[in-house]
Parts: C-alpha cells; structure tokens; sequence
C-alpha cells in the first residue's frame, strides 16, 4: 500500500512541477484554466511602469445576478441584514474566484454545512484557513491582488499606488476604505502598536539612518506609498512580511495609546488620541477585550486580530461571539460565515459555502484521528507517516489524501563548520571530495526503511519535486551507496587511516566528527545512531552533542561547533522570493555557512569573509535584489541553486517529506500537491472559502 501511495505522489509531484520549472507556457500570467474565468489567478508582475496587476474585469457573462446562502437570504427578510448588493463591492469590483491555487478550474458549490478540523493550536491557527492578505500567490509561486483591486509602479519603482475595491466592506458591515490603511499605518504600525515596525517591505535606509515609507490617501479607494530609493517588487509587494496593511479605524480608534511607549506619529489624517494605558485598557474591555497591558493589547488587536471575538475583520469566516466558542483555546472554537466577503464563484454565489468552521481541541494523542473515523472531523491535517496507509486501507471511498509539498531540501540534513576555529576541520569541511563520501558512505534505501518504514525516498538536498528549480541530476547526486569509493575520497582529502581502523588528519591528530543536534527536534535519540553505523563503517570516528535549543543556538552563535544534524535553519523555502537567508550567506541565520553571514551583516566588522564560490552567492544576491525584472530575478536565483548543486555544503540522506492531509470525501474543492510555505500561509493555500460540503 505504501508503495503504492508513494508512486501516486511522485506522479502528481511531477505533473505539479511542470509549473513551478516554466511548463508549457511562457506567459508568467497565464494560468490552466480558460482566460475569461481567470482573471484573477494571474501573475501580477510585468515589465511595465504601468499597472503590474492584470486589468481588472466584470464577473463572466452568466452571472445575470449575485446570490447568498439561504441562511443570509433568511436573516435579509427578518430585517437583520442589509441586502446583498449593499454588502459587496459594485459589480466591477468584485472578486471572481474561478481556479484553485494550481490552476484547476473549481467546482461550483452548494451552501451549508460546517467543516469540523482539529484544533487552532497557536496565535496562528486561526487564521490558517481564513486570512486574506494584499496579495495572494499560487502554488507555483505567481501572484495576484487579492484584497486590493489592483497596484501600480512609478518609472522608477519610487511610488506603487494600491487601488481598493470600491464598496468593500468589514464584516460588521461598515464601510473599508483608505481610511482604514492610513490609520493601520500611522496610529498602530508605525508606533510599533502591532510590535511589527519590523516589517522590511516599508522601511529604507537613507542617509545611514533607517527610514519609513511615506504613506498619502489620495481618494477614499486609492493609497500611494512613496520611497527615496527605488523600491523593487522583491522587497515590495513579494516581502513575505507584507500580509496586510489595514485595521477598523471605527473599531480601534479608542483603543489607540498616546504615550512614551507608544508616541504619536506625526500624520496628516489623525491627531493624537490622548489617551492614557488606563484609559486604553477600559475602552478594550468595554469591547470585551482582556489584555494585561497596554503592548499585549496591540498585538491582540492590530496583529493576531482574528482571535479576538468582535474585531471586525475582512476574512471568510470571523471568530464567533457565543460564550464558549469565542476562543481558540475553547473545547470547540466556532468561526463563522462573514456575511460581508466580498469574493463570488463564476456563478456569482458569494462565499464562502460553508457556513462555519469548527475548530475541535482534543486533549489525547490519537483522539484526532479517532474523530476523524467516526466522522466528527473532515480534516484530518498533518497525518504522520507511518499512519497514512493504515487510515486509508480503513476509510475506503470515504476519504481521500491531500498533499502539500514540503519546501525544505530534503530530510535528515548534514552541515558542517566551514568557519571552524580548528584549522584542521575548516580545510577538510571545503574540500567537496569529503562532503561526497559523507554522503555515498550511507545506505540510503535501508536508512528510508530504518526511518520511514520505506515511505520517503532516497534524495539530495536539493528543490523538491513540485518546486521551483526541481532538478532531477541534482536531487540524485552523490547518493548511491559506495562505502569503498568513500574511503578513497577521504584519502584524498589527506586523512591517513590509523591503527584503530579510522581515519587521523595527515599530522597524526585524531579526528573526530562531532555532531551538533537539540533535544526538541529528537534527532539525536533517532537518526544519529542510524547513521553514525555507516560513518564508522567508512572509518570515520563520531561523537554527539544534544542540547536544548537555546544552548544550541549559542554554540552556533560562537562558532564553536563541527557539523549540525537537523539544523536549526535549513536550506529550503519557495525560492528567494521567500527567504534569502536559507540559500545565501547574508546573516548570522543558517548554520551551513556559519560566520561569512555574519562578515555580511556587520559589513566585515566581525566574521569570516566568504571566498570562492561562497562570495559567488553573494556577488549574485546583489545583482539579484537590484533588479526589478522578475524573469531576471528568476534566473538569478537559478545561479544560485546551480553553485548549491555543485557544491552541495548540505547533505540530505532522504527527500522531504509533505503535510499530509486525509479529507473527507464529502469536502469538495481541496486540491492536490500544494505547496506549503509561510509566503503561502501554509493551509491557506487551500482556499477553505471555497470548500463545499456534500451529504
């Protein structure tokens, strides 16, 4: 059964990289499906002064007229709801949502019902299957505006302009407008109310000094952001900070400190509040708003917003009010259907179809699943491994899987030190002929039986399938098992094997490999002693330390470390459009290029300057981020990956694994071989707004 689970995925992984590597077409804008139902599913980006968005366009033809849940159309009559072409924007204006995130054209749905999941977890979960942010990406890594109608760039990318979409409302029914973004940037943004002035996509450094972004409303649905420098679309729009720019002025505007903490921001659209913590603290709990203080509250309320009951937001489902279910933490968290979304199917049914989700919290390992056979959860997410094909030999026809391809470049990943304080090891580690037989020396087939029951495959650290840059060469090399061929490298590399059967440095010192790993990633307890077997049937001598994760991090942060085993940091992400600091040693972040991150981030006041083709990455990252083009940006990062191929500072011994989902088959609308990434907000890719339940 696993087998032949695995060579399904593998089938659709391939059919799904197609995307991600180029496909069939040419056009960054086009998508699978037919161009009058897709207008929305396109790339934004193109090598224009003009609009970077697709031009916007009425819904298709057969929409003679928008509709609504029964359940709304009840609530319309009793006089407790505006109509509904008083609760989305004008007709041009309105999101037509056509394709999935791979492209496929969607099934048009039916309204009711719940989808029961397991529960929210963290500050985040909530917001996993709901959260609309400026922009939405697919899963090959194209883009689209999404709560913005559309953005647009100056000559000198100096100026982007946001046009919203008129008639746009909240989900208590008041009007969103420009309003809404000048007031989130200038009374909660840029005072640090949200504790996220971090974000990098608005701030410039002029004249050595760290500088913001200068905001101006120029009508109620039209916003310019205005730099000194030119601000290209990879730190703009595609930042994977950047998610939302907007609060409810309405809502917060008593909420908002005026204090030492928290000072006023000179701006042309608000005076200062005045007000004082007490002040602030009584107003929110007049709200029934619980914070200790006066920080803790911004953050409730201007950043993790959807978990607070009440707050107005412009997501699919808001947080219920009912006492009980109006928390995350709660037994059963109930989201509900916000009556004002602003998005409809090419039918022009606005969403979503389903009238609340459900988020049930279980208290017992396993119980999740149990749920799920009884049929109290429709989805059943991040299902381990080992589990998968015993489920879905149960469930028969009454489920399916659901993969979201993982981002990382494979699974139980090997770096070394190559700043390391010993001389010794920091030659050896350079020398790609000792990474080579670090690599062949392991069985990686018994070592995907040993670890996964035969459920991963052998692999490289290297894109997956599904992923931009997917190389197929590359995923496969170094990997055969080759033990005698190993030993001839680490010769080569001037070891001298010493009378106890492993190998000495040529100056008669002993050497031995020391593995890094922490305790919470477990790696120590199950993959070292797997693969320490074969490092020492190669005739190299290792030894691990585990730590907690603090200790770990200082140890890197010292350089005072050999090789890591599951580093803290891994190479992987959707591509530099994502994250630069897992490919590119920029920062002191990642642990396989150790101290040069750290020469870059302090401009070589401290660290270790990068030579070869370590400073290579860098010269290319330069050219990179000084582009505004995004085919040249793409091709730049492919210069990258090709020095990471070729010199492969990184060892994975498995491909990655997925988030793997089982789904119930009367949930409609939930597609395949996703992928899942923060830039995509992991589950959001789903588009829960668009699932359907059939009895």
């Amino acid at each position: 059964m696993k087998k032949r689970l695995i060579a399904l995925l593998l089938a659709g992984t391939m059919t799904l990289s197609l995307a991600a590597c180029g496909g069939p077409s040419e056009d960054p804008g086009s998508t699978p499906s037919d161009s009058s139902e897709s207008t929305q599913q396109s790339s934004t980006e193109e090598s224009t002064q003009e609009s970077s968005a697709p031009e916007e366009t009425a819904p298709p033809a057969d929409v003679s007229a928008f509709s609504e849940s029964p359940a709304l159309t009840d609530l319309v009559s009793a006089g407790t709801l505006p109509a509904l072409e008083e609760r989305i924007p004008v007709e041009s204006d309105v999101f037509v949502d056509t394709t999935d995130a791979i492209g496929n054209t969607l099934e048009i749905g039916t309204y009711g019902g719940v989808i029961n999941l397991g529960g929210a977890g963290g500050g985040w979960g909530l917001s996993r299957p709901v959260l609309e942010g400026i922009i939405r990406f697919n899963s090959d890594g194209t883009y689209y505006p999404n709560v913005i109608k559309s953005y647009e760039h100056n000559e000198d990318y100096t100026v982007w302009t946001f046009n919203l979409r008129e008639g746009m409302k909240w989900s208590d029914g008041e009007d969103f407008n420009a309003d809404d973004i000048t007031f989130w940037y200038y009374m909660c943004h840029l005072n640090n109310y949200d504790t996220k002035k971090s974000w990098a996509a608005l701030k410039e450094t002029v004249d050595g000094e760290d500088a913001w972004a200068k905001l101006e409303k120029v009508n109620d649905y039209t916003v310019t952001w205005t730099f000194v420098n030119p601000k290209f679309p990879a730190d703009f729009i595609e930042n994977g900070d950047f998610k939302w720019c907007w609060a409810p002025e309405h809502y917060l505007n008593d909420l908002i400190p005026d204090t030492e903490e928290f000072p006023y921001v000179e701006n042309p659209y608000y005076a200062k509040t005045g007000l004082d913590d007490e002040t602030v603290l009584k107003n929110a709990q007049a709200k029934g708003i619980d914070a200790a203080t006066v920080k803790d509250l911004g953050k409730q309320v201007a950043y993790y917003f959807w978990n607070e009951d009440g707050l107005p937001t412009l997501n699919s489902y808001v947080l219920s009010t009912k006492e009980g279910n109006n928390s995350k933490d709660a037994q059963l968290c109930i989201m509900e259907r916000n009556p004002y979304f602003w998005k409809v199917d090419a039918q022009g049914q606005q969403l979503p179809y389903c009238e609340e989700i459900h988020f049930n919290t279980t208290s017992e390992d396993g119980q999740d699943q149990l749920m799920f056979r009884s049929g109290e959860l429709d989805i059943l997410g991040s299902v381990p491994m080992e589990d998968i094909a015993s489920l879905l030999a149960d469930l028969g026809d009454k489920a399916y899987l659901r993969t979201l391809a993982s981002t990382n470049w494979g699974s139980y990943l090997l770096t070394f030190n190559y700043t390391c304080k010993d001389e010794n090891y920091a030659k050896l580690f350079a020398d790609s002929r000792f990474r080579q037989a670090m690599s062949i020396c392991v069985d990686r087939e018994q070592v995907s039986g040993l670890l996964t029951e035969g459920f991963l495959e052998p692999g490289q650290c290297a894109p997956q399938e599904g992923n931009f840059g997917y190389d197929e060469e590359w995923i496969n090399k170094w990997t055969e098992y080759d033990v005698d061929n190993a030993k001839k490298l680490l010769e080569e590399c001037g070891l001298v094997m010493g009378s106890d059967g492993c190998y000495d440095f040529a100056d008669g010192t002993d050497f031995v490999l020391t593995i890094y790993t922490y305790t919470d990633l477990g790696m120590g307890d199950t993959v070292y002693p797997v693969l320490e077997q074969y490092f020492k049937a190669a005739g190299i001598k290792c030894a691990t330390k585990d730590y907690d994760v603090s200790a770990f991090d200082q140890e890197i942060d010292n350089n005072d470390w050999y090789a890591v085993l599951g580093p803290h940091t891994a190479i992987g992400g959707v591509s530099l459009k994502s994250r630069v600091q897992p490919f590119v040693p920029i920062a002191q972040s990642a642990e396989w290029y150790g101290e040069y991150g750290t020469y870059y981030d302090t401009n070589g006041a401290q660290g270790v300057k990068p030579e070869g083709d370590m400073a290579k990455l860098v010269e290319i990252y330069e050219k990179w981020k000084a582009t505004p083009d995004s085919a040249e940006r793409d091709k730049y990062t492919l210069e990258i990956y090709d020095l990471h191929k070729e010199n492969l500072w990184t060892i994975a011994y498995l491909k990655a694994g997925g988030d793997y989902n089982i789904v119930s088959s009367k949930i409609h609308n939930f597609p395949d071989l996703l992928v899942s990434d923060d830039l995509y907000q992991y589950q959001n890719i789903v588009h829960y707004w668009t699932l359907f339940k059939s009895e």
